[in-house]
């Protein structure tokens, strides 16, 4: 599998970097996960977006889904023949996209998306597994964990130190996992610190570590250097354009 990174910055977008999204491909198969502000400009540099074979959202967070939009549209109106998306989000998140898209003039979410909630269940997308299990986090989120060819991404998406991640990511090749916040405090306790990133990459014995979702404020070195203590193999930042072969 090759991972590339759309945006990874944590809560807002800066400039040249978007928030959370990511492209995960295997064989023919393509899956969009998250599709934070900004990341659909990354998209379209490696892909025309009606050969994508699902989107996956993790979470009704602005920073995480914004750019649905941007692909609603894009599909709606520049490749209306192509069969409906499969959407795979967590409970409750189709109301609200509805609720955004539906706003008159004859638009429906169904006219581009096939919305899937997994609740739990296993979802084959092309030649890639998914499995999902809930973050710890104050709306319905998910975890997932990507499989093909032999190889597994295990993806935090925005989670406390509650959820059962190291279980997902259990010997996984690489866990790409959130890192708002550095140092011993931390503002919200749904979210992680680079340690506890770090902790959670040495318990579940994966092979790799990236760390996304960095708040802009801090210093990514720093964030790598707090996980590299607690997790001794790969560690490495999200930035839109890395390329990382699973």
């Amino acid at each position: 599998m090759d991972l590339w990174v759309l945006g990874a910055n944590g809560t807002y977008p800066t400039v040249g970097r978007p928030t959370a999204g990511y492209l995960l491909s295997h064989a023919d198969t393509r899956v969009w996960i998250d599709a934070g502000s900004g990341t659909f400009d990354g998209l379209l540099r490696l892909m025309d977006p009606a050969d994508l074979d699902a989107l996956v959202i993790s979470h009704m967070h602005v920073d995480h889904c914004a750019d649905v939009f941007p692909l609603y549209h894009y599909l709606r109106f520049g490749a209306p023949d192509r069969p409906p998306l499969p959407l795979i989000v967590p409970e409750g998140a189709v109301d609200r996209l509805a609720a955004f898209v539906d706003s008159g003039g004859g638009s429906h979410l169904s006219d581009v998306f096939e919305p899937l909630t997994p609740a739990g269940r296993p979802v084959e997308v092309g030649s890639i597994a998914l499995r999902f299990g809930p973050a710890d986090h104050p709306v319905p989120t998910l975890q997932m964990r990507a499989e093909a060819g032999g190889r597994a991404l295990a993806y935090s998406a925005d989670t406390g130190t509650g959820s059962d991640l190291v279980g997902l990511a259990q010997g996984a090749n690489t866990l790409l996992a959130e890192a708002s916040f550095q140092g011993p405090e931390k503002p919200a306790p749904h979210h992680l610190t680079a340690t506890e990133a770090g902790e959670i990459a040495r318990r579940a014995g994966v092979e790799r570590l990236i760390l996304t979702h960095v708040m802009p404020t801090l210093d990514p070195q720093q964030s790598i250097a707090e996980a590299a203590a607690e997790f001794r193999g790969d560690v490495m930042m999200a930035a839109p354009g890395l390329e990382v072969l699973i």
